[in-house]
Formats: C-alpha cells, structure tokens, sequence
C-alpha cells in the first residue's frame, strides 16, 4: 500500500508539474509583455529596472500582498493550460471532420486533386518499370513517385487534413485487407491485446494529444505577440513544431493500429466464435463485422452481390 500510495504521488506530482510549468512560462511572458510591450520588447535593462522597482516596493510591504501577487500568478498559469489543453482536444476533434460542409468539401476536393495527380504520375512510372525492370533509373524514379503520392495519403483523400486522412487511411486499408470495420471492432480487439501492445498504443495517443496541445500554447503566444512582437515568434515555431509532431504521432499510432489488426484480428474472431483456421481472410473479417455491428448490413450486401452474379 505504502508503494502504491507513493507511486500516485509521483504520477500526480509529474503531471501537475507537467501541466503547471508550461502556464507557469506563459504567464511569465505575459507579465514581460505587459512591461515592455513591442517599443522595448528586447529591452533588457528596462526589464532589470522594472524588476528592481518591484523588489524594493516589494521589501517595504506586507506578505499578504505578496502571497496574493503569488496566487493571482498561480491561477493564470492555471488558466492558460486548461485554455491550451481545451483547444488540444478541439483540435483532436478537428481530426475526425470530414467533407460536409462547403470549405470543407473545397479542402478534401483539393487534397483529392493533388493525390489524383501524384497517384497518374505513380502509376506511369510503375507501368515504365514493369516495362524495363533492369533500369535502375525507372526503379528510382518509381519509388520517388510512389512516395509523393504516400506523402498526400496513403489511400484517396477524403477528409480535409493530412491527420484525419491518414486515421481514415487505417480504416480503410483495413477493411480492404480483412473487411473489418475498424471503428466497431476497435473496442473489441482492443480487450485482446497484451499490455506490451496497450502501452505501446497508449503511448502513441498520448504523442496525438501532446500535439494537440502544442497547437494551443502556439495559439496562445500568437495572441500574446499582439502585445509583444518575441511571443509571435514564439508561438509560429510552437505551431510549426505541432503540425510536424501531430504528422508523426498520428502516422505511428495509425500504423499501430493497423498492426494491432495484423497480428491479433485472427483472435479476435475466434473469440467472437467464427472458424479461422488458418489467416485471416476477408469473408472471415465482414463476419466480424457483422458480428459487432449488430446488423445485417454485410450479410445483406453479400446476398445482393449473389443475386447479381448470373
């Protein structure tokens, strides 16, 4: 119990320290922003003069000044993570959008667009090699063409980022490979992992999250540098630094993801009672899917494809 108890406390004190010290800096730089504004932002002496003021009216004062000085910094240190953490989790919402609405549809319609482009030039340079397979040039060029197009999306675009195509990316490539709808069988198959392959995930989606909050803080130096030009600088790298590990994050958990299926889909239906003696194949995978849905929609699409064949 006493290790338990101590093990908490880390954990609590590691996330509190974790959560505290990036407001902790914000507010900091608030306070900066507030004394120097854009006319002296790099002034330093105006700062240490600033500083020196305060101690000295700080020294003839009461503690309770001070202590109320301390708390009101606490508290807008708090404030500013939970407003980054907020728009963290709306930005991992953000992830999911797809086409609905008019801008939306303009951005995937352009994403599609490009990935169309890419996915000709893919295939031209994969018919010129089968072509001539000894010519290591053809073999170059193929697989830079084949990259360009996997940069875009691994599959056709269909959501309006690059994030919420690649997680549409891992749907999609698995129900084409099993016929598993991974959204339905996700919860599932994920009861079946051993806790090598949980933390693994774990730790994947929590880089998706830490991403996410990245763009918050970014966001929130953006606003600051309205008051002081260094924070703008500040919060364009925090933003550019998030789309690249929001990128990363998302592309290794979705592999993950994918790989969750490859290797342990096979039990997941056996435990759901379906025979798979050997891999797992794609009747086998709309089996599942059917299973876990809890409908018909599968086995009525499969009878409608029988009927159409002569």
């Amino acid at each position: 119990m006493n290790a338990f108890v101590a093990e908490l406390g880390k954990q609590l004190l590691t996330r509190w320290t974790a959560a505290l010290l990036p407001g902790a800096l914000f507010a900091a730089a608030g306070v900066v922003a507030s004394v120097l504004g854009h006319r002296h932002a790099v002034d330093q002496r105006a700062l240490a003069a600033w500083w020196d003021g305060l101690a000295a009216g700080r020294a003839g004062g009461s503690g309770a000044s001070l202590l109320i000085d301390a708390a009101a910094f606490l508290l807008g240190a708090a404030a500013a993570g939970l407003v980054a953490q907020s728009v963290g989790v709306l930005v991992s919402w953000t992830w999911s959008l797809t086409g609905s609405g008019p801008v939306l549809r303009r951005l995937v319609a352009r994403r599609r667009h490009r990935w169309e482009r890419a996915d000709v030039a893919a295939l031209a340079a994969e018919r010129a090699l089968l072509a001539d397979t000894g010519d290591t040039a053809l073999r170059d060029r193929t697989r830079r063409a084949i990259a360009r197009r996997a940069a875009i999306c691994l599959v056709e675009p269909a959501r309006p980022t690059w994030v919420g195509d690649r997680l549409h990316a891992a749907d999609v490539r698995v129900h084409r490979g099993y016929g598993i709808d991974l959204a339905t069988g996700w919860p599932r198959l994920w009861l079946l992992l051993p806790d090598e392959a949980r933390s693994e995930l774990a730790a994947a989606q929590d880089r998706c999250g830490a991403a996410g909050r990245l763009v918050g803080w970014g966001l929130l130096y953006a606003v600051l540098g309205a008051f002081w030009w260094p924070a703008l600088v500040v919060g364009l790298v925090a933003l550019l630094a998030a789309r690249h590990r929001a990128r990363l994050a998302v592309a290794v958990y979705a592999d993950l993801a994918e790989a969750a299926v490859d290797l342990y889909g096979r039990d997941l239906a056996l435990r759901l009672g379906l025979p798979c003696p050997d891999r797992l194949t794609r009747e086998i995978g709309e089996q599942v899917t059917a299973i876990v849905r809890k409908d018909d929609v599968v086995p009525r699409a499969r009878r409608a494809g029988a009927a159409d064949r002569p």
